[in-house]
């Protein structure tokens, strides 16, 4: 009887509550999750400072945009009163020690269009909390 109480307890403590990779996937389900107009200031905190983004043009170019170029052309997209909804497919985190990247195939609808495209993000422990340094994407239309 002491022995199975003795391996209940070993059992319970090799299993953490809360784990690294179950943090990684919380915060890639957030992303998505928190991004609508009455959360984007919490959104925002996915984020750290020095976040920076990219996405191809049609036209083949690069945009950059820094945190808050980013951010507030999120607040403006949706504050228009469309229905908007994003939602990641076929994701895939890798995570190496304090790094972890997050590859997902996106679809953003807006009203009744559709988009489809890819994403990765990139994401490093800052004190022992998962953030979001950056973002590359691209439509599907525009590879």
């Amino acid at each position: 009887m002491v022995s199975r109480f003795v391996l209940a307890l070993g059992l319970l403590a090799a299993q953490p509550a809360e784990g690294p990779d179950t943090t990684l996937r919380r915060i890639v389900a957030d992303y998505v999750g928190l991004y609508r107009q009455e959360s984007l200031p919490e959104w925002r905190q996915l984020f750290l400072e020095s976040f920076s983004v990219a996405s191809t043009n049609a036209d083949g170019s690069v945009r950059l945009r820094s945190l808050d170029e980013f951010y507030l052309a999120q607040e403006r997209y949706l504050s228009s009163g469309r229905a908007i909804r994003e939602v990641l497919e076929n994701v895939r985190i890798e995570r190496r020690g304090r790094l972890a990247t997050a590859w997902a195939d996106f679809v953003l609808t807006d009203n009744d269009v559709t988009s489809r495209g890819k994403l990765c993000l990139l994401l490093i422990a800052e004190r022992g909390r998962w953030r979001i340094q950056s973002l590359v994407f691209a439509y599907d239309d525009a590879n």
